[in-house]
């Protein structure tokens, strides 16, 4: 080793909550409000809080090392649309696979016990699922998503297109999109907008402010207009559809 090279041991790092928060805020530069939680939904989320930033981070980051911890900083303060994240991707994917394999059993049967149908006539959810989440979410987000059983599950009054249920005890949640749009009619950056608009929810969740639930807050329709084709998304909708409505 060159005179003068700093020596660093790959000791294993347990980090707490405030031990966490005070390195990334030290990394970032930047006042931090951090949770730790359970919710394999999103095992990483970033939102922004007045002058604070709110960052949620599953637990299984209380072991990462110092590479995960600095590309955490670096998600925090840089998340263009395109920037790549392949140490959290890894860490994410080495760590992840078990509790995405048991949360995601749980979930199918608090949905009606009933298996998960993301192959449809025209369009593939998985597909669409898996490409956005590389996309725009770093591949970070844990959750379910089907084919409606039929349209008569929504409100066919109001011609709800997709939908995101939370789970109750901390574990991923499901998208549900209408099977309404299983068309060929329907543009497949159509059915990317949908379904990217129901992972912002398991995303980002419902935001309180100044005592009140928003679950469309400005930050949720910030990253909204993020989607590649966006405008050419609402072009469509606004053209297509009448009565139709996203929740």
């Amino acid at each position: 080793m060159a005179a003068g090279e700093d020596l660093q041991y790959c000791l294993p790092i347990e980090w707490d909550e405030k031990s966490l928060g005070e390195r990334l805020e030290a990394l970032t530069g930047r006042p931090l409000s951090i949770s730790i939680t359970s919710n394999s939904v999103s095992v990483l989320s970033v939102t922004r809080d007045g002058e604070r930033t709110r960052l949620r981070l599953h637990r299984i980051f209380l072991k990462s090392g110092p590479d995960v911890i600095r590309e955490i900083a670096r998600f925090i303060k840089n998340r263009k649309k395109g920037e790549r994240f392949p140490i959290l991707r890894r860490y994410i994917r080495a760590n992840g696979r078990q509790i995405e394999k048991a949360e995601l059993g749980r979930t199918t049967e608090r949905a009606g016990r009933f298996l998960p149908k993301t192959e449809g006539k025209f369009h593939d959810l998985s597909c669409t699922y898996g490409s956005l989440n590389r996309e725009y979410f770093s591949g970070r987000l844990i959750c379910g998503i089907t084919w409606g059983r039929s349209p008569r599950e929504y409100a066919v009054k109001k011609r709800t297109l997709g939908s995101y249920s939370p789970s109750r005890n901390g574990g991923p949640g499901l998208i549900r999109i209408n099977p309404i749009l299983d068309r060929k009619s329907v543009p497949s950056y159509y059915i990317r907008f949908v379904v990217y608009h129901e992972m912002l929810h398991a995303d980002i969740g419902t935001i309180k402010k100044n005592g009140r639930r928003s679950i469309h807050s400005a930050e949720f329709k910030r990253r909204e207009r993020l989607f590649q084709e966006y405008e050419k998304a609402i072009a469509w909708e606004a053209y297509e559809r009448r009565g139709c409505k996203m929740r």
